[in-house]
């Protein structure tokens, strides 16, 4: 007997809302047409193509590695509670 497939799990998705000139609407749809595609697939593929080229895809941009020499604000910031007033 086949055992039964998990549920897939249930996309979520958001609505998002943009305005766009008319010029740049006829910009979208003649690329469209050219290539082969919808407005929507266009849209969604630029935005992944921005986020993957601006770190925020599978490839992240490393962070600043902090050398030995840099200082810390916390390096002046003295505990209060050891302080001596004058003694």
């Amino acid at each position: 007997m086949a055992s039964k497939r998990k549920p897939r799990k249930a996309r979520k998705f958001r609505q998002v809302n943009f305005k766009l000139t008319v010029q740049q609407k006829k910009r979208v749809d003649a690329f469209c047409v050219k290539h082969g595609t919808t407005p929507v697939n266009m849209y969604k593929k630029a935005i992944l193509l921005y986020l993957t080229n601006n770190g925020y895809g599978i490839h992240r941009h490393p962070e600043p590695a902090i050398s030995e020499n840099q200082m810390s604000i916390f390096d002046f910031v003295e505990d209060p509670l050891k302080q001596d007033y004058g003694s």
